[in-house]
Formats: C-alpha cells, structure tokens, sequence
C-alpha cells in the first residue's frame, strides 16, 4: 500500500514532467514561429505561391488586406486572386472597386458573381456602373438594377456572352428598352436563371414578345401565383421552364385573417416545377444571392415538404 508521501512523490514527479514538456512545447513553439517569420514566401515558385494567396483570398475580404500588404504580394494577388464573387453594397465598396479597375483594369475580368446594387448617386453612377460593367466582362451571375442591363447591352462592344444568371432588384423592368437595346434580345435567350425581387402583382413579367429560349428557372416576388401561371404553359415563350418560384414578401402573409392557406391551396402547385416561398421578416435579399443559385427553389422544397408533412400531400421534385 501506498503511504501518503509515496503519493505526494508521485504527484511531484508528474508535476515537474509536465512543467518540462510544457517548456519544451512552448520553447518549440517560439522556434516555429521564428522561422515563421523568415519564412521566403518570395522565394517559392510562382505557381505554389499563388495557390497559398487563392487559399487566402477565399474570404473576399483577405483581397483587399493582401493589395496593402506589400508589392510584392499585390502583384501576385492583382490578377491570380481576384475573389470570384464581389459584394458591392454601399457607396465606398463601389468606389474602391472603380478605383480598381481603373488602374488594373484586368482584376474585373476574373469576376464570376457581381452584387452591383451600392445606391449611387446618378452622377456617380453614370461613370461607375459602365466601367465596372465593362472591366467585368466574364461575370456569369449579376445582380443589379434594371437600367445597367440596359446600358449594358446598348453597348457596340458587347463582351458579356457568359452571363446566364440575372437578378433584378426592382420590380418593374423597363423590358422595351431592353428589347430594343442592340444586344438585348440575345442577352434574353442566353439566360438560365432570373430574378425579378420587390415584386407586385401587375408589371413584374415579361410581356408577349420577349422569348427566353434558355431560361430554365424564373423566381418572382408576389402576392400570389398568377403572375407565373401564363408562364409556366407558355412553351413557346419559355420551352425550357424547369423551376418556377413565388417569393410572397412578408408584409403580403403575415397580416391577420391572411394566413399561409391561400396560397398553398391554388390548383397550380400540382405542377412539380412551381415552389412557394413565404418570407420570413429577416429576409434579405442579398444574404439569399449570397447562398446560391438553388437556395430560392431549396428553401420552397423545404416549406412544401414541411407542409407536406402535416397534410400527407406527396410531390416529385424535379
């Protein structure tokens, strides 16, 4: 048996064995971080040293913090690392971006994704919304107002043959001019995914005459589903309409003696193709842009099955 100075002993000896590697480890540490900070990142083959910036410029925000760190960081970082999505929300993010590309004008040509919706004034916006557009030539998802795409597709030089995927933040679309800018129709046929937001019942459609050969989602925001129905049974219009989505703002349902039934009643939700997303009072629209393509249509999937769920109603999902 153990008297009680064996176990004060051994509790000593664990004691001072732990202190010791506690030193080790942290004069370890110190070391590491010493070579650390020698450490020639300039020295590394071009090729490794732009995949460790890509690695940190995944956060859009780390781009920025890169273009002030040295030259030689930013000279990597300028055109190797541009973030493929770029969030332009408020006047100074706008500005930045401008200021830019208008030195380097071929960091907007590595942009994939444009949140373009800052609230410029119209002075400002006349010089920055273009050059942006134009430095942007490869963006295959823009969110925007209505009149950029105008100006957009007005343009003699029109570069931006890989945008599939539009979200307009107003309701009410100027679709004549568009249609009548130069590159207005084809830019109408090339797209997959559009998104008319802020929506109300009357002009937030395309009228008769505009064709969307390759259009395979469309969401909108509105009261009800009648805004989509000529839609989704106009194959000629819309041929290829796989996914159709009703966004009813908040302020629409959530009122008393108007509750979620008046909606998920209508006859037209037995057609698979056609969601309905009831918006909750935190919704943003950006924060949805953010999150994907699919989220509008994934998130009506689940409000249904939710439903579904309650009243055994089944449904087949494309």
């Amino acid at each position: 048996m153990s008297t009680d100075i064996d176990v004060f002993n051994l509790h000593g000896l664990a004691r001072a064995l732990v202190d010791q590697n506690f030193e080790t480890i942290r004069a370890n540490w110190h070391e590491s971080l010493s070579r650390m900070e020698s450490f020639p990142f300039k020295d590394l083959p071009v090729e490794i040293a732009v995949a460790i910036l890509k690695l940190a410029t995944i956060k859009s925000s780390t781009y920025a913090v890169l273009m002030r760190t040295s030259h030689s960081f930013a000279e990597l970082a300028r055109s190797h690392c541009v973030p493929e999505r770029v969030v332009l929300s408020n006047p100074d993010t706008a500005i930045s971006f401008f200021t830019c590309i208008s030195v380097h004008p071929e960091v907007g040509a590595g942009v994939k994704q444009l949140w373009l919706l800052p609230g410029l004034g119209s002075r400002q916006a006349a010089t920055i919304y273009p050059a942006i557009m134009r430095a942007c030539h490869n963006v295959e998802r823009l969110a925007c107002f209505p009149d950029i795409l105008v100006d957009m597709c007005s343009n003699t030089d029109f570069r931006h043959t890989s945008l599939v995927d539009v979200t307009f933040s107003q309701p009410v679309v100027p679709w004549d001019r568009l249609l009548g800018a130069r590159h207005g129709a084809s830019l109408l046929k090339q797209l997959h995914r559009l998104r008319i937001a802020g929506g109300i019942e009357s002009a937030v459609g395309p009228p008769h005459g505009i064709y969307f050969q390759n259009l395979t989602d469309l969401t909108m925001s509105a009261r009800t589903t009648a805004s989509v129905r000529t839609y989704m049974l106009d194959t000629l219009r819309f041929p290829r309409l796989a996914r159709v989505v009703v966004t009813v703002p908040y302020s629409d349902w959530h009122t008393p003696g108007n509750g979620m039934d008046f909606l998920m009643s209508e006859p037209d939700l037995s057609d698979a193709r056609l969601c309905i997303v009831h918006c909750n009072n935190k919704w943003k629209e950006i924060d949805v842009w953010k999150d994907g393509a699919y989220k509008i249509w994934n998130t009506g999937a689940a409000e249904w099955n939710a439903r579904a769920s309650i009243n055994g109603t089944q449904r087949e999902w494309m």
